[in-house]
């Protein structure tokens, strides 16, 4: 990534953890190249919602992320609904992002599998709303619990995996129900040693690119 091109970012959450263990070298990578950062968490959980944002809280303190959203989307409400599309906008619009990252669309969880659905809408909304003379964001998927079968951007984050696997231990609540946070190191590993020749990658599907690159 080039710091001249590229100053806002958002990152799309469907619940607290998911922007770590997607892409929490990347925002660490960025963060300290000086881009503007921001995390939207489109649910908080149905249980446990207090703990769950106060870890989220940290973790971005943690990373020096100062501003974040929660849209606190229930269970029975997380769904593709012109509400939450314009509950998303109005982040969009606050932001003005030049990258939006979200889960890929066959990441293994149905809740995944809808917020991917529900950013794609809201971005081609945004898109229109626009005013013709701005750039475009582009719009970048990464992976979670299930591997992306196919990828074209790749950053390596060897320098950024302690940080990152510090960031994922805030998260002691989901901790205890699985090391979820071993598997994607193990899996940042197979990306960066097997297929890119660095000890640790994240990578990402580029489903639209704008003219920052």
């Amino acid at each position: 990534m080039n710091k001249q091109e590229i100053k806002r970012i958002l990152v799309i959450a469907p619940h607290p953890d998911d922007e770590i263990l997607g892409c929490g070298g990347t925002i660490i990578k960025a963060i300290k190249r000086g881009y503007y950062v921001c995390i939207l968490y489109l649910s908080s959980g149905d249980k446990n919602q207090s703990l769950r944002e106060k870890e989220a809280i940290k973790v971005c303190r943690y990373l020096k992320i100062k501003r974040y959203y929660f849209l606190r989307l229930k269970k029975n409400k997380f769904i593709v609904s012109t509400e939450n599309i314009k509950k998303i906008l109005k982040v969009f619009k606050k932001t003005s992002p030049e990258i939006i990252f979200i889960n890929h669309d066959q990441d293994g969880d149905l809740e995944h599998s809808i917020a991917y659905q529900l950013i794609t809408n809201s971005y081609w909304r945004y898109n229109i709303e626009k005013n013709n003379d701005k750039k475009l964001p582009s719009l970048l998927l990464y992976e979670i619990h299930k591997p992306m079968q196919t990828y074209n951007l790749v950053e390596n984050i060897t320098d950024q995996i302690q940080e990152k696997m510090t960031a994922l231990s805030l998260y002691k609540s989901q901790l205890k129900n699985s090391r979820i946070d071993l598997a994607v190191k193990g899996l940042n590993q197979y990306r960066g040693s097997m297929h890119e020749g660095v000890d640790f990658a994240e990578v990402f599907q580029i489903k639209r690119s704008g003219p920052i690159f």
